[in-house]
């Protein structure tokens, strides 16, 4: 579809001449010089600009304007005028004109204002499958997890009453810190879904994930020709979260000159593109999130006290899955209800033992191994009943090393399955092999639920 731009000029030789300035390869001008031969005409595209002169030959052009604002809400328009007074240009404003020209004009302000219809449009656009985007994934979040951290615990009670005070003061920087797969995150999409905020982006960050050369790029944005590369605008995180929540995940990894950069932010609330002066104010709330002990990097020289200071304003600790296990039943039914629905299984129960092996488990990567053990689950499971060999607590590190529960019931159960591969499956033999009787392997079997 070509780019469509509607002209509205009722002296022949200016319309003319606005009309060469405009016309382009991929621009499409319809001319007329009075509403009446608009209305008789066959436009093949729908408009998307109207570049209009305040006097007409049958009526003034903002009220033009606003009979194609009727037809065409998205078209922007550009009025034209030779008497500029203060009244035009307040009720150009009102019909949401983008631009006011005086006559006489040179041919690069009509193509200078054409260029920032352009680029607002395309802002709306963007601003707009952004904002679809994040209605979209509130929604599966609420849906999922709620808006409240899981659990019957009292440290996870007052981790809620906690999220419900702080989401209330959404200026209010929030330090949250826990082991890793703990539910950082969560407690961040929590707090920002019971603020004011909840309407506006939520948008994560990984600072281990930010090399430090792109550090200012990706935080601060830059202006087209900024540098090699930069072909085109480019918004920062803290433009991109402007108005919502901004989550710095890790925030422990960044190194200290980044760290300086990120306090002057924080501390005047602007954000300068690399490549423009312009300043740019941003009213983005600071969720951040650590499993490294802080206090003890700011007494190594490795993280500043200040920025410390600045984003502890109000802290928030998650214990580790292992310190409340109480909690842990809750978490694998909401898991159990989650994957089988995702995964179209009918499953609906956990066996008694599969349930007891959940709950003395050790969970050295927290609720995400709890998570990933119960989909495996899911995966593997073939009735409607989770059963204690469904199970496998081997969980993937981030530095790839595989690791291994090692608690005795886990042990137990292994040695049990290996003997009794290495006897054909014949219990006498294994019993034997294990040096107990035929009876305690019968019970362990039913203990372990090995079929």
């Amino acid at each position: 579809m070509k780019y469509t731009i509607l002209l509205f000029e009722d002296e022949p030789e200016l319309r003319q001449e606005i009309k060469d300035c405009i016309a382009f390869d991929s621009v499409e001008v319809y001319a007329f010089e009075s509403w009446a031969q608009y209305k008789e005409a066959k436009i093949d595209y729908v408009p998307r600009l109207a570049v209009l002169d305040i006097n007409l030959l049958d009526m003034d052009g903002l009220t033009v304007f606003q009979g194609l604002k009727e037809r065409y809400p998205d078209i922007e328009g550009i009025v034209i005028t030779g008497q500029a007074s203060l009244k035009n240009a307040i009720e150009s404003l009102k019909l949401g004109v983008m631009d006011y020209i005086e006559k006489p004009f040179r041919s690069k302000d009509i193509r200078s204002a054409i260029e920032k219809c352009e680029s607002y449009k395309q802002f709306r656009v963007k601003n707009y499958v952004v904002d679809r985007q994040f209605e979209e994934s509130r929604k599966k979040f609420e849906a999922h997890w709620g808006i409240e951290f899981i659990g019957i615990s009292q440290p996870i009670k007052e981790i809620n009453t906690l999220m419900k005070r702080v989401a209330q003061a959404d200026m209010t920087s929030v330090m949250v810190t826990g082991e890793s797969g703990s539910g950082k995150e969560l407690i961040a999409r929590g707090i920002h879904s019971m603020s004011d905020r909840s309407g506006a982006p939520f948008y994560p960050v990984n600072c281990t994930a930010i090399p430090d050369t792109l550090f200012e790029s990706e935080f601060f944005g830059y202006q087209k020709g900024a540098f090699t590369g930069a072909l085109s605008n480019h918004e920062g995180w803290f433009e991109h979260a402007n108005g919502g929540t901004l989550f710095l995940d890790e925030i422990g990894d960044m190194n200290l000159a980044l760290q300086s950069k990120l306090l002057r932010v924080l501390d005047e609330r602007k954000v300068t593109r690399i490549g423009s002066h312009d300043i740019i104010p941003v009213n983005t709330r600071i969720v951040c999130a650590t499993n490294k002990d802080l206090k003890q990097m700011i007494e190594d020289g490795q993280f500043r006290l200040d920025l410390y200071h600045r984003l502890n304003s109000f802290h928030i600790h998650i214990p580790p899955l292992r310190e409340r296990n109480e909690d842990i039943p809750v978490l694998v039914n909401h898991f159990v209800r989650h994957f089988a629905e995702m995964h179209n299984k009918g499953i609906v129960s956990m066996h008694s033992k599969a349930m007891n092996l959940l709950v003395n488990h050790h969970y050295p990567g927290n609720i995400r191994e709890l998570k990933n053990v119960i989909e495996r689950a899911i995966l593997m499971c073939d009735t409607n009943v989770i059963k204690a060999h469904h199970l496998n607590f081997t969980e993937q590190s981030e530095n790839g090393k595989v690791q291994v529960d090692y608690s005795l019931e886990s042990i137990e159960r292994e040695t049990i399955i290996k003997a009794m591969k290495a006897c054909s499956h014949n219990k006498t033999h294994t019993a034997e092999k294990l040096n107990i009787t035929r009876q305690a392997l019968n019970r362990k079997l039913k203990k372990h639920g090995i079929e």
